[in-house]
């Protein structure tokens, strides 16, 4: 009898790699070599500051993002979703975290009911997930944030967000907010429906690309237990998968059937293959698919879209961000702290209280006079104080003599 292990072969490879592919998207980010900005129509790119009129890169990117999935159709197949793909990622926790928290039978999905365990059918569940959901829906909107903010001022509105910018905090809530409805009750219906890598996958993949293949041959080894379909994550039929199905190569199903294989010390009957060939003749046969005249074609495109994006992006004029001198940073970060210091005369002005607005002007004012007497600004920020202060109490006199007109009038003396 053969001694196989009873871990699973590719669900830690792939939990692996699937953190690895969102560890590498954030620090792309945080490291600014890719970013949008929004105000300037532009692409900043190792420095590089790029117009969106830029004929030579948008061609040259729009042929890479054409032509490089087609070429991973036709080699790995649609091995990024299953291992790589951040999307079916925190669709999979997600799912997860709810068939635990709610029952096997809770699922989200379309065309399936949401079936909640009655032994978990409890508010202290329900408000654990969706506490769960919405942390988690903050955390994972900071990775794209990243592509349109530095690091700094992202840090900035996760230490400070009271002194942030108000469009800013605005486009990160729309983030937040469209983050927990994906995790909430999208999830997988985005990759089934509004995916355009999975629309190309039914159109261009092909079973000479990386697939599961079921050992016909050993059929009468297989007990018939379903136990793969029921493990499978897109719920489809593994010991029968054609070339349009929306398999990803995850690899649960060959791990499931080798574990119910495993007591009969017999490996299972789903495999990754390349081809229809099995070894080194499936090496060879698939390279030569991959440089037949078809790919051949598509992967110059590759290479032709890759030289002009790179030509684009080195012809452009490297990008000088704006560096605040000292004093700048200084100001800004007594600023900042001045607010939260105010934060009841704020909120207390927010809701219509012109006194309290007064007297918040005042309050920062004093901080910024405590924190620094012998800045050049002090005298200017005495009088702000003088003023404001002044300008609070006539703002509560106003308030408190039509307070009286009001009951003199009720009263109707």
């Amino acid at each position: 009898m053969s001694n196989t292990s009873s871990s699973p072969q590719y669900r830690n490879k792939r939990i692996a790699a699937q953190l690895a592919t969102l560890l590498l998207i954030t620090a792309i980010g945080a490291a600014g070599v890719f970013r949008i900005d929004l105000s300037s129509a532009t692409f900043i790119i190792l420095g590089h500051e790029i117009w969106w009129s830029n004929f030579i890169f948008s061609i040259g990117l729009g042929l890479v993002l054409v032509t490089a999935p087609i070429l991973t159709y036709k080699t790995v197949g649609i091995m990024w979703c299953g291992w790589a793909c951040p999307q079916n990622a925190i669709s999979e926790w997600a799912n997860n975290l709810t068939q635990k928290m709610l029952g096997k039978r809770a699922s989200v999905d379309i065309g399936e009911t949401l079936q909640v365990a009655a032994s978990k059918n409890k508010l202290v569940n329900w408000l654990a997930l969706g506490l769960i959901f919405l942390l988690a829906s903050i955390v994972l909107s900071i990775i794209p944030f990243l592509f349109f903010y530095s690091l700094a001022e992202t840090w900035g509105i996760v230490i400070h967000p009271v002194g942030a910018n108000k469009s800013t905090l605005i486009f990160f809530g729309m983030i937040v907010f469209m983050m927990f409805v994906n995790i909430v009750v999208v999830r997988h219906a985005f990759c089934d429906y509004a995916c355009f890598y999975r629309i190309g996958q039914r159109i261009f993949k092909t079973n000479k690309a990386l697939h599961v293949s079921y050992d016909a041959s050993r059929s009468s080894d297989c007990t018939k237990c379903n136990y793969c379909a029921t493990s499978c994550v897109t719920k489809i039929e593994p010991t029968n998968i054609a070339a349009y199905d929306s398999c990803i190569n995850c690899g649960e199903c060959i791990d499931a059937c080798n574990r119910l294989h495993q007591k009969s010390g017999t490996q299972g009957l789903l495999s990754f293959k390349l081809g229809k060939a099995k070894g080194a003749f499936a090496l060879r046969s698939h390279a030569r698919n991959i440089i037949s005249r078809h790919n051949w074609m598509i992967g110059s495109l590759f290479l032709f879209g890759s030289v002009m994006t790179a030509a684009g992006v080195m012809a452009a004029q490297v990008h000088k961000p704006y560096v605040p001198t000292r004093a700048e940073r200084l100001a800004h970060s007594a600023a900042t702290f001045c607010q939260t210091q105010c934060i009841s005369e704020r909120t207390a002005c927010q809701h219509g209280d012109v006194a309290a607005c007064y007297r918040s002007a005042a309050c920062e004012c004093q901080c910024q006079l405590t924190r620094d007497p012998d800045s050049p600004s002090s005298n200017a920020w005495r009088q702000c104080v003088r003023n404001s202060t002044a300008n609070a109490q006539a703002a509560k006199s106003r308030v408190q003599l039509a307070g009286n007109g009001h009951t003199l009038a009720g009263t109707g003396k």
